[in-house]
């Protein structure tokens, strides 16, 4: 394991061992966008943390950061609703993670996955589902009219009408939008943090966001909340 990722390992056992609120610690967990440079320390956290990990990826997907970890994997396509129903559909779990980034899909990606990720879970007992979104999503992008957006605005729309769904699909939410992804994979600070104010934009890294998105993992404080990731001391 290299460094940065022993980091993000302890910081959560850390985190864990004082948090509140949890349910269901060991519940099982499944992940889109888990073989990603958010994804993976997402994954390894939860794996560390007794969690049953299912990874949904490509056929051709680099799995290089998980591939040392015990995982079940799910093979589909998300823009394509009948693979991604053959991979999990009818199967139960009690917590779905999205950290998927794709910018190859003609601006529709977002709201497309979501779709056929919530078709497919129909039926399903899904205890929470955690979305990572982006700040500006939907009309969340009002809020920042001095920041240009530009050709992103598309996918900003996209992504908005992604939560959307997640709200309307009455599974337990968590959305966790960020605004600047430091570059490159830094050890987290440790001083990131999570706000319900939607006019925050603010430079974070990966390890961070990884450590937040896994304390809110069956934590019911953060049940049906869209929050904006903040790190202060960046």
């Amino acid at each position: 394991m290299n460094k940065f990722f022993t980091t993000i390992v302890l910081a959560l056992l850390s985190g864990l061992a004082h948090g509140v609120g949890h349910e269901n610690a060991a519940g099982n967990a499944l992940v889109f966008g888990g073989n990603g440079r958010l994804g993976a320390p997402i994954v390894r956290g939860l794996v560390e943390a007794g969690h049953p990990v299912t990874v949904f990826v490509r056929e051709t997907s680099d799995l290089s950061r998980i591939e040392d970890l015990d995982l079940d994997y799910v093979v589909g396509d998300l823009t394509d609703a009948d693979t991604v129903v053959s991979a999990i559909g009818g199967r139960d779990f009690a917590y779905v993670i999205d950290a998927t980034a794709r910018r190859d899909f003609k601006n529709l990606f977002y709201d497309t996955s979501m779709r056929n990720i919530l078709d497919a879970l129909a039926g399903s007992e899904v205890q929470q589902f955690i979305l990572h979104g982006s700040v500006g999503a939907g009309d969340n992008v009002e809020n920042f009219p001095d920041v240009p957006f530009g050709s992103m605005k598309e996918m900003l729309k996209a992504k908005g009408r992604a939560e959307d769904m997640l709200r309307a699909s009455g599974i337990d939410y968590t959305i966790i939008r960020n605004g600047r992804i430091v570059r490159g994979e830094p050890p987290p600070t440790g001083k990131a943090s999570l706000t319900e104010d939607d006019t925050v934009m603010s430079s974070i890294t990966r390890a961070d966001l990884a450590l937040l998105t896994l304390d809110c993992v069956g934590n019911r404080d953060c049940y049906n909340k869209t929050y904006h990731a903040q790190d202060k001391s960046l």
